[in-house]
């Protein structure tokens, strides 16, 4: 998918400061343009960008310069914006989650398929080498057999929550932070069954979303995963892997600064601990450059479908089981 042009839609501190400038860092792909019901949002960032701006989606969307949409909005907006940018022939790369309904995750799939065109969730962490450590320590069996797992991801309060307090947007600390404990846990163990023994969503009594939760998953072959996420707790971030020959620590795991260099601790069999350094990295340029490999590759987008399935239906399965 080299040089096609990209096209992203919603305009938040995140795409602004994060995806625009990691695509413009990316020579496969053009940034034909941006979309956004802010009229001066898109003024001021199409002109900073040398690029298109629309208000108008139906605009963007009939531009044949465009083969790419990524979606950067609010959740609870990402079924509708994938459905018509598919109907548009166009490929689809959109922030996480793809939704927050596992039915809606399904349509959309099955409306890539008939189409023909990739479907991607915009989970960043997976494709940085701090991941990628981790997922060798696991497929290489350099700890022998993992026993368990603790994920843990919170923040405190937002100055400016804006959708993320609003339910109708499936705003809420699940959607917004609990499903990257879900994605990393699965992109260690992918080749496994899993199931949700425990889980729990709570909401603050004065919220009309949850602010926290927890869930216990059993992965086939034994190994134990607890989950943990929140909003208005004190900052957490973080992975432990237990095995029987040694356990492994990092930090920051899903979200980081572009120059974060990784902090790794190992212990062996007796405790006994090393630390080292990790590569620095901005883990959206390595998740674009991720993206262009896949986009050119029939059998990758095919896993894509399959990962995005996965994913939503393990999220689904949490939610049920806390009600």
């Amino acid at each position: 998918m080299n040089n096609y042009g990209i096209s992203v839609w919603g305009l938040g501190n995140h795409a602004l400061r994060r995806v625009i400038p990691a695509i413009l860092m990316i020579n496969f792909f053009t940034l034909v343009g941006v979309c956004s019901r802010s009229i001066k949002k898109v003024e001021s960032c199409s002109e900073d960008n040398a690029c298109e701006g629309w208000t108008d989606p139906s605009k963007m969307l009939a531009n044949k310069k465009i083969k790419i949409v990524y979606i950067s909005s609010p959740i609870g907006v990402h079924y509708n914006f994938a459905t018509m940018a598919l109907n548009s022939n166009k490929h689809v790369w959109c922030e996480k989650p793809l939704t927050c309904n596992f039915n809606h995750t399904k349509k959309l799939i099955d409306l890539a398929k008939k189409n023909k065109k990739m479907l991607v969730e915009s989970f960043m962490f997976l494709y940085h080498p701090q991941f990628k450590k981790i997922q060798n320590l696991v497929k290489n069996r350099e700890l022998g057999n993992i026993h368990s797992v603790i994920c843990r991801f919170g923040i405190p309060d937002l100055d400016d929550p804006g959708f993320r307090e609003n339910a109708d947007l499936c705003g809420g600390a699940f959607w917004d932070v609990g499903c990257y404990t879900v994605a990393a846990v699965l992109g260690l163990f992918n080749d496994q069954n899993v199931v949700v023994l425990f889980s729990e969503i709570t909401k603050h009594k004065d919220l009309p979303v949850d602010t926290k939760g927890r869930a216990i998953l059993q992965f086939s072959q034994g190994t134990i995963a607890y989950l943990e996420w929140g909003i208005g707790v004190a900052y957490k971030n973080e992975i432990d892997l237990w095995a029987e020959n040694g356990s492994f620590y990092t930090d920051k795991i899903f979200s980081k600064p572009s120059n974060y260099s990784p902090i790794y601790r190992y212990r062996n069999q007796y405790g006994e601990e090393t630390i080292f350094n990790g590569d620095k990295v901005e883990q959206f340029d390595e998740m674009f450059n991720a993206f262009s490999i896949i986009s050119n590759s029939p059998k990758k987008i095919s896993e894509e479908y399959d990962i995005i399935y996965k994913r939503a239906k393990v999220m689904d399965e949490i939610v049920k089981l806390s009600q």
